[in-house]
């Protein structure tokens, strides 16, 4: 019996995922742009220091070829690389100092390569950055050359503005990709958890399509097909076992009981005869035994035929509350029901063996009052799921003891002296397995004694 597929989407861990793929990506250009600009900065910071050479140069060879007139006369004329508004000179010593394009001579140390300064070119204008090398000439004067280079703070601008357009289409780009990438895993999880699902409720056909792409995925579709095979192969020889042990038990139950009619119908001591009413029915408990034991086995193999229908749950509850009534008013039991209407795709008949189990448990076992609900939930993530609750106030099932209760051939202490097998309570839980539900033992909301036993089932 197949379950309803799981919500499609981003789930909240996806979207985790999604986002964290989204900022690695957007942190990556955003360190490769940073690694750009600095390699930019670089590259301007080497050309100012190669410009301020070659003018110091060609400064120093029109020392050489006319001494300090020629060299005056190269920096008040401004001649060749000295042309450059953005180089300033300053020549000092015994004579006049000359300046070009600088109002002072900035203070900088003697270094074998130029160094960053502080400039005043101008009167009125504000000071500004630059690189210059400081020489000393052989006559002691001193030979200023620098050039002014852009402020970090324009080339970041000018940066921005021709970055801008790269950044945002990274952004967009890496949004797009990790979207993509989110809902692919999205996709394929959904499906091998609904192909897990079909083969949980017992559709050991179902099988998850292989894409030949080699990835983990891949590997993963591969190894769930054939552990679905695997499990198809061993229902298949559970089905076979449990054919042939029905077949074998229900011949001689079956001989047993006619057996003990006829002696019944033969013996008339009064003690013979209540003795082989014991073993009838003992015999009938037996037969009543194998048969649940048999259904559970074949409802929990996936055996039985999808015979789910939308159905009305009050409607079921409100039959079985009247059937059960004159046996809960004979045993002094307060049997009332608390419905609300509530509609799930569900096998009737099985739902209804299911709460009639909660019923008689809670009649045999639940105290002097026990009521019937049903309701509609809402989970945390919005699912729906209908509930039917049995509640009594009897003694109830210890918290260590209520994960057992369920187990088939699990009979508490408390039990031992009331006829049974211990297998309602797990027929009920398989029932829920069917239906892709669940099936819980909790305490009264009230707080009082007794117990609480809830069968839910996706709307």
């Amino acid at each position: 019996m197949a379950r309803f597929s799981p919500r499609r989407g981003l789930s909240p861990t996806m979207l985790r995922l999604v986002s964290a793929i989204f900022v690695l990506q957007v942190l990556s250009s955003a360190l490769a742009i940073l690694f750009l600009r600095g390699q930019m900065l670089d590259v301007v910071r080497l050309d100012r220091e190669r410009q301020v050479i070659d003018v110091r140069d060609d400064l120093l060879a029109a020392y050489y070829d006319g001494g300090r007139a020629e060299l005056a006369e190269f920096i008040a004329a401004r001649r060749g690389s000295a042309a450059d508004p953005a180089v300033f000179i300053a020549l000092t010593g015994k004579d006049a100092p000359v300046l070009s394009n600088l109002l002072r001579v900035p203070v900088i140390p003697p270094a074998a390569r130029p160094q960053p300064v502080t400039v005043q070119r101008g009167v009125g204008q504000p000071p500004g950055e630059g690189l210059a090398l400081v020489g000393q000439l052989p006559d002691g004067e001193r030979l200023v050359v620098g050039v002014v280079s852009l402020s970090e703070r324009r080339i970041d601008l000018a940066f921005a503005t021709a970055a801008g357009l790269t950044i945002a289409v990274s952004v967009l780009m890496a949004l797009l990709s990790a979207v993509v990438v989110g809902l692919v895993i999205s996709r394929r999880t959904h499906l091998i958890a609904e192909t897990a699902a079909e083969l949980a409720s017992g559709n050991f056909g179902a099988r998850v399509p292989i894409e030949g792409t080699g990835d983990g995925f891949d590997h993963l579709r591969r190894q769930l097909n054939l552990m679905a095979e695997r499990i198809g192969e061993l229902v298949a020889q559970l089905g076979a076992v449990s054919g042939a042990l029905a077949h074998d038990l229900r011949s001689p139950v079956a001989r047993l009981s006619a057996a003990i009619d006829l002696a019944l119908a033969r013996v008339d001591e009064p003690r013979a005869a209540e003795a082989l009413q014991s073993a009838r029915a003992d015999a009938d408990a037996l037969r009543a035994m194998l048969e649940t034991a048999l259904e559970i086995s074949l409802i929990e193999g996936g055996v039985v035929e999808d015979r789910r229908r939308p159905l009305d749950l009050a409607g079921v509850a409100e039959d079985l509350v009247e059937l059960y009534d004159p046996l809960a008013e004979q045993s002094g039991v307060q049997l009332e029901a608390r419905l609300e209407p509530v509609t799930a795709p569900a096998d009737r008949e099985l739902v209804s063996r299911a709460l009639a189990n909660l019923i008689d448990n809670a009649l045999k076992y639940g105290g002097e009052a026990v009521s019937v609900s049903t309701r509609q939930q809402r989970d945390s993530d919005g699912a729906a799921w209908a509930e039917i609750a049995v509640e009594d106030n009897g003694q109830g099932i210890a918290l260590a003891d209520r994960a057992r209760a369920v187990e088939r051939f699990v009979r508490l202490d408390d039990a031992r002296t009331r006829p049974g097998g211990g297998l309602g309570l797990a027929m009920v839980a398989a029932v829920a397995r069917l239906h892709g539900g669940s099936f819980e033992l909790s305490d009264p909301r009230s707080g009082g004694k007794g117990l609480v036993a809830t069968l839910r089932l996706p709307c």
